[in-house]
């Protein structure tokens, strides 16, 4: 019985020291100098670039326009972590990568909406003007 009780008890301490590296863990890294106001406008252009990307896929399903949307994101939106703390100390600058994070969600949501809306309703719209022409 002590022996199952000291493996439950080895097993909460693993899992709870993972816990708290995942939580800390980004604490510690370094990241190389960057100027953040042109990171900022890296992630603004990677956000316009994939929405376009995403309305051209949105015909083949949410999936398809979801994951060109987020693949067209990258490369800028890999350096996300090195943008946030080059723009960490400037409250103005924090704020206004808050802004981008938050367009980038809603663009993800628009896409969604897009596909699970719109595109049905274009595909509709098509075939009633196909039933017009051949009449």
């Amino acid at each position: 019985m002590a022996a199952y009780y000291g493996l439950v008890a080895a097993f909460i301490l693993l899992a709870a020291g993972n816990v708290i590296w995942q939580v800390w863990a980004p604490a510690f890294r370094r990241y190389p100098p960057m100027d953040c106001r042109m990171g900022l406008q890296h992630l603004a252009t990677a956000i316009d670039r994939a929405r376009q990307a995403a309305s051209g896929v949105a015909e083949r399903g949410e999936d398809a326009a979801l994951s060109e949307f987020r693949s067209a994101l990258s490369p800028e939106w890999d350096d996300h972590d090195a943008v946030a703390a080059a723009c960490h100390s400037n409250r103005e600058l924090a704020v206004a990568l808050d802004v981008i994070e938050r367009l980038r969600y809603a663009e993800e949501r628009a896409v969604r909406r897009e596909v699970s809306d719109l595109a049905p309703l274009r595909h509709r719209v098509g075939q009633i003007r196909q039933n017009q022409l051949e009449r």
